[in-house]
């Protein structure tokens, strides 16, 4: 099959994906100071060191600690509050954030994600807030901005005192504090360091050195001077104090739209509508900013994309394959670009993996068994609880210089009826004793412009001899 037949096929995937999406719905119901060690071995210590070290602990024991965390979370304690997400009439709360006031209408500032379930399952979840003093009532939400994982609530009987905006984004150095209601420890204020925004990346976030755990995310990241720089978004697990803060002039345009609460003005599905919208607008973004040509790099003669995309980080690395006799050189890319639509559903990142296998020593039928086995061997993730299955289609296609048997799977999301997954698999049947399997996903994409990036990752392809 040629390659211009091969795409005309795989348009028809999208009516079979739909199908099997809508069969698949299920209703919204449902759903100090350091000092000198000394060996414990060691009989004599030096008198003249033990004194000094005498000395510097006794001028540390006089010395008072900064008292800065201690005035920031004191002038901002009355503007910050618990944002909590209880399930039907439940008594015990299902999630937690914090928030903060930024508008003297008493609107209040916190993470999309914080809300995302009362935003999507109206009818299931409410939103309540407590205060630091102990006050407690209902929220409602007001707007909400996927893409700066932002949003905006309000209590109809609460006004809290407004935290001041700094729309610049702080000097890489500058002292900075994060404060909110970390894993229902109460309200805390942490120190660190801001870092400035992170490079090449779609997400616009703010590098701070400091601890941010979970139940933070949504309340204020404060500059020396007090003023709100950003939001509490996020923290990088498994290192150590790396965390994000969303800046604070993303804020401003958000405050403006919040008018009239989300869910009394809209219908769930016109809020999941919405959703849906702004998840797109940001996936449009990531593919206009794809380069044209593709960037690509040549391996065993193939020529492979790559450098697709200014965001676009790829690393290699070698190792052996299942079978000893096998060597396999991995091409690990990803375009980091994520955006949290309910927990447990993340959407717009791309990823794509290259593995080129050499095998001279194994017969031609041997080498193939361990080419379909690596291929396989790829996993694919994502629950059934928010996306339809796989409808595939599969075909022989001429490439550039070389046949390969190319895999095009879709799916649909559950919530999102325009919303797709989309993921290629590429194994090439040129060569007996070397191979390529490539395979790209793509999350959370409209099917049209999905496939169109699809044919260029696949146009980018080729070998020479």
């Amino acid at each position: 099959m040629t390659f211009s037949r091969w795409l005309s096929y795989s348009i028809q995937l999208c009516a079979s994906v739909v199908c099997a999406a809508v069969l698949a719905q299920t209703p919204e119901e449902s759903s100090s100071s350091a000092v000198s060690k000394v060996s414990p071995d060691a009989a004599v210590i030096d008198a003249p060191q033990a004194e000094n070290e005498a000395a510097i602990e006794a001028e540390l024991a006089l010395q008072q600690l900064s008292s800065a965390a201690q005035v920031r979370l004191d002038l901002a304690r009355d503007s910050v509050l618990q944002i909590r997400g209880f399930y039907g009439n439940a008594a015990s709360s299902a999630f937690h954030g914090s928030g903060f006031a930024a508008d003297a209408d008493g609107l209040i500032v916190t993470n999309y994600h914080v809300i995302s379930e009362a935003v999507l399952y109206p009818r299931q979840y409410r939103l309540e807030y407590i205060t630091a003093d102990g006050r407690t009532g209902r929220l409602q939400v007001y707007a909400i901005d996927v893409m700066n994982d932002l949003a905006i609530v309000k209590a109809v009987d609460l006004q809290l005192p407004p935290l001041r905006l700094r729309t610049q984004i702080p000097r890489q150095g500058e002292r900075a504090y994060s404060i909110g209601f970390p894993l229902n420890l109460g309200l805390t204020i942490t120190e660190g360091v801001a870092n400035g925004l992170l490079a090449n990346s779609f997400e616009q976030r703010i590098h701070y050195t400091g601890a941010i755990n979970g139940g933070m995310s949504g309340g204020p990241a404060l500059d020396a001077n007090g003023a709100v720089y950003g939001v509490n978004v996020s923290v990088v697990t498994g290192r150590q104090l790396v965390g994000f803060v969303i800046p604070a002039r993303h804020i401003q345009p958000l405050l403006a739209r919040a008018r009239e609460p989300l869910n009394s003005a809209n219908s769930p599905r016109q809020a999941r509508e919405q959703v849906a919208a702004q998840v797109l607008a940001h996936q449009t973004r990531i593919f206009a900013a794809m380069h044209d040509p593709l960037g690509t790099q040549t391996v065993l003669g193939y020529t492979l994309p790559t450098q697709i995309s200014p965001s676009a980080e790829c690393s290699t690395v070698g190792n052996a394959g299942s079978n000893p006799q096998v060597s396999v050189e991995s091409i690990n890319c990803a375009i980091r670009a994520r955006l949290l639509v309910q927990p447990g559903l993340e959407v717009g990142n791309i990823i794509f993996q290259h593995r080129l296998l050499r095998a001279p020593g194994l017969h031609p039928l041997q080498f193939t068994q361990q080419v379909n086995r690596e291929a396989a061997a790829y996993p694919r993730s994502g629950s059934e609880k928010f996306v339809a299955p796989f409808a595939c289609d599969s075909a022989l296609v001429s490439l550039d210089g070389f046949d390969a048997r190319v895999s095009t799977c879709a799916r649909q999301y559950r919530l999102f009826s325009n919303l797709y997954d989309i993921a290629v698999s590429v194994v090439s049947i040129n060569a007996t004793q070397q191979a390529v399997i490539s395979q790209l996903d793509l999350r959370g994409v409209a099917y049209e412009p999905g496939m169109y990036f699809v044919r260029q990752y696949l146009g980018a392809m080729r070998w020479t001899p």
